[in-house]
């Protein structure tokens, strides 16, 4: 279930992106019709028959408090791991996002399995791929199946169909991305929003990220509470969070969702969460230390946390001679913000770990990894990366302890680009 193109320079939907620039001056003022929220709004407008769904990170963290602290009260034994000496392990997972790089991680997530040593995991978060990976991840192993045939066995056209460059004059996107909600419909099925809701009632959380483009904040969605809501309309919504998160603004179109504010309806632009962050963690949003604590009293601290992050992509630079021009010197700017943005949240979550003690691991593309081609969604290539990350983890994978140029100040060490 690949998603949005976080690529490097010269794939085939950044160039897409290179066009958007062009597009921009010709279609002037021209837009399509909506009805936003009022901007002037004092209260918070609510997606109709669901309450406690989601949350904005940036001002408000009192709900995910109490979500994740409730979490922690009704949790059951299969949560975390029960070590030797009687301590708990629990485990967070963090999917980033990276389009058809996700292969990488669907491959990661099997060879893990393999290798018989994948915990279960408390948290699981995704933004854009990952935010299509993460449910079928946040379910355990049995569902490594389908994530392998998410990612292995696709193509450009089963992602989604480029529109011709007039039509452009008055559409919001490049792509049309029916193929891409298509695909999410075959792997969220009334099933797995059955399972997911299980999940959710013994303690578990899944989050997904979306960007709410009026407001320019992130949002976290509480996935396992929409699974969880009894509402007819739950498995749509799902769907559609999932759709948002996976479509970067001006490739594919934004997702607009109806909500109801002071007894009226209106409608909140989504678009790809990547816009903010390309992987997040719910420890860099609340202290995960406290609500253990207020949750377990009795367990002083005897408590182990770790953190693994699976970047889909590389975090390593990826030298190119680039023409001049319009189109290569765009798709070489746009590929290189998401590559940073990347590389920076690894940055933010790390230093989040550092002030919990919660362990940090991540795995990227390796350093040597050079690809075969520039097409984007090649199913080829998508094998390949399936298969590099399968070996990773069936071998052991090798976590990377620090986030990309961080320096040891004790030693005078970089310990990046490894």
């Amino acid at each position: 279930m690949p998603c949005n193109s976080h690529r490097n320079a010269g794939r085939g939907a950044l160039r897409c992106l290179a066009t958007i620039f062009v597009v921009l001056l010709l279609t002037g003022c021209g837009t399509l019709l909506r009805d936003p929220v009022p901007l002037e709004a004092q209260n918070d407008p609510s997606v109709p028959g669901f309450t406690d769904i989601r949350f904005y990170p940036l001002t408000e963290v009192e709900p995910v408090r109490k979500a994740i602290r409730q979490a922690f009260v009704t949790e059951t034994p299969d949560n975390y791991e029960t070590l030797a000496d009687g301590w708990r392990r629990y485990s967070y997972l963090a999917i980033s996002g990276g389009g058809s790089d996700g292969a990488f991680g669907a491959g990661i997530l099997n060879g893990w399995s393999a290798k018989g040593n994948r915990p279960p995991f408390k948290v699981v978060t995704g933004v854009s791929t990952g935010a299509l990976i993460a449910p079928l991840a946040f379910l355990g192993s049995a569902h490594d199946p389908q994530i392998k045939e998410a990612y292995t066995t696709i193509n450009r056209g089963r992602v989604l169909v480029e529109r011709h460059l007039i039509s452009m004059l008055w559409e919001e996107s490049v792509a049309d991305n029916r193929p891409l909600k298509e695909l999410v419909d075959t792997y969220i099925t009334p099933e797995v929003l059955d399972a997911i809701a299980v999940e959710h009632a013994k303690g578990r959380r899944l989050y997904v990220a979306t960007t709410n483009m009026d407001r320019e904040e992130p949002v976290i969605w509480d996935m396992g509470a929409i699974a969880s809501s009894k509402n007819p309309a739950g498995l749509e919504l799902f769907r559609s969070v999932l759709v948002a998160s996976a479509s970067i603004p001006a490739l594919f179109p934004p997702t607009l969702l109806k909500v109801n504010l002071d007894g009226k309806q209106y409608d909140e632009m989504h678009c790809d969460g990547g816009v903010f962050f390309q992987s997040f963690s719910i420890g860099a949003v609340v202290d995960l230390p406290a609500l253990i604590h207020e949750a377990h009293p009795d367990y002083d601290g005897r408590v182990v946390q770790s953190l693994y992050v699976i970047r889909n992509g590389s975090t390593t630079p990826n030298r190119k001679q680039i023409p001049r021009g319009l189109r290569s010197i765009s798709g070489r700017a746009v590929a290189t913000l998401l590559k940073v943005s990347g590389i920076n949240d690894l940055y933010r979550l790390f230093l989040s770990t550092e002030h919990d003690g919660v362990g940090f691991y991540y795995i990227a593309l390796p350093v040597d990894y050079v690809r075969s081609t520039d097409e984007e969604f090649n199913e080829a290539e998508m094998n390949r990366q399936y298969q590099i990350g399968y070996q990773l983890g069936v071998d052991g994978i090798p976590w990377r302890r620090l986030p990309p140029g961080y320096v040891l100040k004790d030693q005078g060490t970089t310990i990046a680009a490894q």
